[in-house]
């Protein structure tokens, strides 16, 4: 297995033992300063679609790939500014072409992915604009984000000889296993989020997430390469709502005397 996912994940691990006290401090100068702006909440919610792509025994480029829908649904929890913990859950349809002229078995396969993954989430820019002891109460516009985790996904493959759609075909292959089966999946990748106001903002990102199983597209260690597993990647546009919370003390009205 290539270990530069590894090197990935170690990296995050590193960056979220460094402290995030920005907040605080903006927390203090805007009380000093005798100033007050709304604040967005510790929720987000998430919601998203997209595209996906596999990587397995029978297809391992962009060329071979029928590429399937996902919708995604999830909620991140913010600890700092910068740093939070996210849970989704992934619709994904998978989908592949065998195109190697140097194979054989003329094999396509669908395959159905529900997958369930908890992140952490690290934000490379802070949301305010400004620099060193100076922290501006504009939120920047465009802020990079990189995610990496642990999940599980339930999947349920499909093989049937040809390069047709799987409606089309009037004969499927013995499944390799009993199905649906469960595996384990590291998920990691990151996106850019970009603000609309103080509640919304859209999001752009690519993932991408290891299995732990080979029978994806229904071809195990007994057709396929028994040295590797299956992966396959996603490319979504998430929409982010964060309620925003108004502070009573500094928006109350001044009664008139």
């Amino acid at each position: 297995m290539n270990r530069n996912p590894y090197y990935f994940l170690a990296l995050l691990f590193i960056l979220m033992l460094f402290p995030w006290d920005a907040s605080a401090q903006y927390n203090n100068r805007s009380r000093r300063n005798g100033t007050q702006i709304p604040e967005s909440g510790n929720i987000v919610v998430l919601v998203g679609a997209g595209v996906a792509g596999v990587k397995s025994d029978i297809c391992g480029s962009l060329g071979c790939n029928e590429f399937g829908p996902v919708v995604s649904v999830g909620a991140l929890y913010k600890l700092t500014p910068n740093f939070g913990i996210s849970g989704t859950i992934d619709y994904v349809k998978l989908g592949a072409n065998e195109k190697d002229p140097r194979q054989t078995s003329n094999i396509s396969f669908e395959s159905e992915v529900l997958a369930f993954s908890a992140t952490a989430v690290l934000n490379l820019w802070d949301s305010y604009a400004g620099s060193g002891n100076y922290r501006s109460s504009r939120k920047r516009f465009a802020v990079p984000y990189i995610r990496g985790g642990v999940g599980a996904i339930y999947y349920t493959p499909t093989s049937y000889p040809g390069e047709g759609n799987l409606d089309d075909s009037q004969t499927t292959y013995d499944p390799e296993r009993e199905y649906p089966a469960i595996a384990a999946v590291i998920p990691f990748g990151g996106g850019i989020r970009f603000r609309i106001n103080n509640e919304f903002s859209i999001a752009p990102e690519l993932m991408y997430q290891i299995t732990t199983t080979d029978f994806l597209d229904n071809i195990g260690p007994r057709l396929g390469n028994p040295g590797n597993t299956d992966h396959y990647g996603i490319a979504v546009v998430k929409l982010q709502y964060t309620p925003v919370l108004k502070n009573k003390i500094f928006s109350k009205k001044p009664q008139s005397r």
